[in-house]
């Protein structure tokens, strides 16, 4: 009877002795509700158990219950079988701090325990061990950053594991889950042979909310807020004897994400989906299926010599930021695997890009949308990758472009690319600030090839730009003569067609392409603006020669077929292009006319006196003029305006200038009544005169600016 009575008291006695004992014991403090036992079932019970931390300030462990149904009379065979082992309301709180946790003087204390038996003789008969349905239920652990006082919560942590045996031949199996406090869960399952090793497992987190999980992300890198949701969905095949060896596949899908700077939503992605089809790092081979990211968003910001970008990355990694590490990972050397990397798919669908250019004085603002790319397959082996892609441009232009780079030399490019319904006034703001000029309205075609080879760039660019108008100057960084430019390069219809190769050497480190293009596009404007005449005649189809001049010799005021003809050409320019303004400047050096004047005047005496031409005999001619103003010495031109009268000679030379212009006003006027083609006389000191021949300068404009 009193034994009787000692076993129903024993529980009672084991649960005050294991709390009164257990800080010399575990190094910790314990306490429990109840502690049960039925020595019939071998069952034993512990409800409401709690271990404190090591300075009994708050709890670390704690469980609700802990039942394990064991088999005793079978421990009599060396085999130790647990029926049932189920435990609820697993409460676990880890602290963190820096590099220690509040567990680590428990595995200093029972570390000793873990001795290395590496030379020890295995048992002759071990012990079999059986466990039959293994269960966790409503378990939660809780994980605090003491260094940034923040926490993540793991919630309804459930796991079952139905049967395992030491010397079992089926496969084990196993399975964890568990609630994240941001939402989503972690499940897990695993199949084990557990004599010939191989396993199969797989890890699934569902519906996981990393809002919250900034602040741990930022102990490594500073990203600042973000929110998204994830799934994650990972396969793993392989031997527990070879786990270097193990085999991944699965599945990666993050969506609704935001990534915030300064306020201001930067990144985003409605949905990132990345399928993994094979990671073998044991055979260094890594085949991903697809990478699909479905309405991503970028926000660019440009700056005078940044951009946000940068700026973040500069930011959130800033340089020299290393990551500390206490153990050097090291490299088998004798690993000799070639890598093989593949992708089949790469797409991006519906993605948008909103740029803001603040270089400009006034915020530029520029729209893409629509952006969609799909790529062919990309492997390590592949020699040259080709990407396809469209978007639409600030909500009206289309570009379709087609890269195709080489993986072994990405500096080697092959870019082909259209651009169709682009509205120029959509860069109105650069204009301005570049050039001083508003575009009131015009649309652009564009068609490129560009290649670059070992640092050589090569692009042929064709522009078709449709009724292209600008305002008037006012301003501007750069003085070019854009509005007359793309005035000349119209057609009759309006139309401007040009084709700008760009050449240039990019390995050269103070080139850039953007230089290049902007050399190539201001030497365009400045020889547009600076030879009017070639891009003229190719309008109507003329002679460059007969755009340019009108050409007259001394003496000569005859107006002839070919200068009626030049005429006609220019009210036909007048007529193809109104806005255009043509003045014809008169130009002739006074002295040098007057000096032919004088001339041909001595020789009609010469005529008169000797009955020759002077042309014919010139030595008769100035020993007759020589004779005549008595000087053997004096230069024959100034002994000829001797010989004739000063006002004869100046009534001359009026009156041939009077002919000129006279013959070339009337033609026009009675040719077109209406035009507005005008001759403007130079002043007879104007630096232009001096040496030149009677001619009509053509000189042409727009008819609201000034000519150059």
């Amino acid at each position: 009877m009193t034994f009787i009575i000692l076993l129903s008291f024993l529980p009672l006695i084991v649960r005050k002795i294991a709390i009164s004992n257990s800080k010399e014991w575990v190094g910790r403090s314990i306490s429990l509700e109840k502690f049960k036992l039925n020595y019939f079932t071998g069952t034993i019970k512990l409800i409401d158990f709690k271990m404190y931390e090591a300075d009994d300030t708050g709890k670390f462990v704690a469980f609700d219950t802990l039942i394990i149904d064991t088999e005793p009379y079978r421990l009599v065979s060396n085999e130790l079988v647990i029926e049932r082992l189920y435990l609820k309301g697993l409460d676990i709180n880890v602290v963190m701090k820096d590099s220690t946790f509040n567990f680590d003087d428990l595995i200093t204390r029972f570390g000793a325990f873990s001795a290395d038996t590496s030379g020890a003789v295995p048992e002759e008969n071990p012990m079999i061990i059986e466990l039959s349905n293994l269960e966790l239920n409503d378990g939660l652990l809780t994980i605090l950053d003491a260094a940034i006082e923040k926490e993540v919560e793991l919630r309804n942590l459930d796991f079952f594991i139905p049967y395992i045996r030491l010397d079992q031949s089926a496969t084990s199996e196993a399975g964890l889950k568990f609630d994240f406090k941001n939402g989503g869960y972690f499940q897990s399952q695993i199949d084990i042979d557990p004599i010939g090793g191989n396993f199969d497992a797989e890890l699934i987190i569902k519906d996981l909310d990393i809002s919250g999980y900034d602040d741990f992300v930022a102990k490594y890198i500073d990203l600042g807020p973000f929110v998204g949701e994830t799934d994650l969905d990972l396969k793993l095949t392989g031997n527990i004897n070879s786990p270097e060896e193990t085999i991944v596949s699965g599945s990666f899908l993050l969506y609704n994400f935001e990534l915030k700077n300064n306020d201001k939503p930067m990144v985003g992605i409605k949905q990132l989906n990345i399928r993994l089809q094979e990671a073998d790092p044991a055979h260094n081979r890594y085949v991903l299926d697809t990478i699909r990211l479905s309405q991503p968003y970028v926000y660019f910001e440009l700056y005078d010599s940044t951009n946000n970008l940068v700026e973040f990355i500069n930011w959130a990694m800033p340089p020299g930021d290393t990551l500390e590490r206490n153990n050097e990972e090291t490299i088998d050397s004798t690993f000799t695997a070639e890598l093989f990397y593949a992708l089949n798919n790469f797409i991006i669908d519906d993605g948008k890009i909103d740029i803001l250019d603040r270089r400009t004085g006034e915020p530029f603002k520029y729209h893409l949308t629509e952006l969609a790319l799909s790529t062919d397959s990309i492997s390590s082996k592949a020699t040259w990758i080709e990407t396809q892609s469209h978007m639409l441009l600030n909500d009206r232009g289309k570009l379709i472009a087609e890269v195709g780079i080489n993986p072994s030399n990405p500096m080697d490019v092959s870019v082909d690319y259209t651009i169709t319904d682009f509205m120029l006034s959509d860069l109105n703001i650069y204009s301005r600030h570049y050039m001083g000029f508003p575009i009131l309205y015009g649309d652009m075609y564009y068609k490129a090839h560009t290649s670059i080879l070992d640092g050589q760039i090569t692009s042929e660019n064709k522009l078709i730009i449709h009724n292209v108008e600008l305002g008037n100057k006012g301003g501007g960084l750069y003085d070019l003569p854009l509005k007359f430019a793309l005035f000349l390069l119209k057609d009759k219809d309006g139309v401007i067609t040009l084709d700008v190769p760009v050449r240039g050497d990019l390995k050269d480190p103070k080139v850039s392409i953007g230089k290049i293009v902007w050399n190539t596009f201001k030497n365009l404007i400045i020889k547009a603006a600076a030879a009017p005449v070639k891009l003229l005649s190719g309008l109507i189809g003329a002679d460059p020669k007969d755009l340019a001049s009108i050409d007259y010799d001394y003496l000569d005021t005859v107006f002839t077929e070919k200068r009626q003809r030049q005429l006609d050409l220019l009210l036909q320019l007048e007529q193809e292009k109104p806005d255009l303004e043509i003045e014809l400047i008169y130009l002739n050096d006074p002295e040098l006319e007057k000096n032919e004047i004088a001339k041909a005047e001595a020789g009609k005496v010469f005529m008169e006196k000797k009955k020759k031409d002077y042309q014919v005999d010139n030595t008769g001619f100035e020993a007759f003029v020589r004779a005549e103003v008595k000087s053997d010495t004096m230069d024959m031109l100034k002994a000829c305006r001797q010989l004739v009268e000063k006002s004869k000679i100046d009534s001359l030379f009026d009156q041939y200038n009077r002919e000129r212009i006279s013959d070339i006003e009337h033609y026009l006027t009675r040719a077109n009544d209406s035009t507005e083609i005008v001759v403007i006389r130079e002043k007879p000191d104007a630096p232009k005169n001096l040496g030149s021949k009677p001619i009509f300068d053509v000189k042409y404009g727009m008819k609201e600016e000034k000519l150059p």
